[in-house]
């Protein structure tokens, strides 16, 4: 099992699970919404494209409202935080025209395992699973989303079925709050083991309703799997996109954490097919899409610029 370095977990998990209690966060959303996106918007991504706020993270330590301003004026419309802690932003983001669909959270709310999180510094937090649900819909976030495996929960695929089976107990509570829980990929899931996966494995074990899915177009395709082929499987299932592009010639991963930062590329300047993607998206009825860059040779912000030009674009 490969390890994880300080650099990439800070990286990976900052300011995520040292953050404040969220039981404490604004209740001052507006009221509920009906879903922005609709099967009937020809322009489905491009008319309400979506960012990872992960992307920005540097900026947004920086100077959180200066960053959504950025954003808004790039053109986003649509939000996805990259920690419940940012759930304090949601007002403002929305006084910029732009709405919170969802949030990241760390695994050991649904495990209970923080020893991993305990050797980078990060201690177990205050605050529990019930409470961010409480905290989402309080500010009128629908959707929470559990972000990565680290190693220790994932230690070989009885593991990973055991993680499932959590992971249906966390959407029941997720859901009695009226949040939808959903779970994000990366490469590892793709690996094969035992004459399967471990993402056909968890995909048996979790319940559809109670955990949806977010599709990494990246970690996808990067493990040797077709994104689109996957959309078209798992119709109904998968809630959300991760948008950003491989480059030419990366080697096949499965660990992850040991890909290239060249490897990120902004849209379009890769080998995924995104128009095929997009239709198979717009065909399976998926109603986000997130532009995002785990890492960027390029400033981030002109990397989303470059990326959300390419969507609209596509006109998909």
């Amino acid at each position: 099992m490969n390890r994880i370095s300080r650099k990439d977990f800070v990286r990976i998990a900052s300011m995520a699970a040292i953050s404040v209690p969220v039981l404490g966060l604004s209740n001052c959303a507006p009221g509920k919404k009906e879903e922005s996106n609709t099967q009937t918007d020809a322009g489905l991504f491009s008319t309400h494209p979506g960012l990872q706020l992960y992307t920005v993270r540097d900026a947004f330590a920086k100077d959180p409202s200066g960053t959504f301003k950025r954003l808004a004026s790039i053109g986003f419309k649509e939000i996805e935080l990259h920690d419940p802690s940012a759930l304090v932003h949601t007002k403002e983001i929305r006084d910029l025209g732009m709405n919170v669909i969802s949030t990241h959270f760390l695994p050991g709310y649904v495990t209970g395992l923080w020893n991993d999180a305990g050797k980078y510094g990060i201690p177990v937090p205050k605050d529990n699973l019930e409470q961010i649900a409480e905290s989402c819909a309080k500010n009128d976030v629908h959707y929470m989303g559990i972000s990565i495996l680290w190693p220790e929960e994932r230690p070989d695929l009885d593991g990973y079925k055991r993680f499932a089976d959590l992971a249906n107990k966390a959407g029941e509570k997720a859901k009695a709050a009226g949040v939808q829980l959903y779970y994000h990929n990366h490469s590892f899931e793709f690996e094969p083991t035992q004459g399967t996966t471990p993402y056909e494995e968890m995909l048996k074990i979790f319940e559809p309703e109670l955990v949806k899915l977010e599709l990494d177009v990246f970690w996808t395709t990067v493990s040797g799997n077709d994104a689109a082929t996957w959309i078209e499987k798992l119709k109904g299932r998968v809630k959300m996109l991760h948008l950003k592009d491989l480059k030419a010639e990366t080697p096949k991963d499965y660990t992850t954490f040991q890909v290239d930062h060249g490897a990120f590329q902004a849209m379009g300047d890769g080998v995924v097919d995104f128009r095929k993607v997009l239709a198979a998206a717009k065909a399976a009825d998926v109603p986000y899409g997130f532009v995002e860059q785990d890492h960027s040779a390029i400033d981030p912000f002109e990397s989303i610029t470059r990326s959300i030009q390419y969507l609209k674009s596509l006109g998909l």
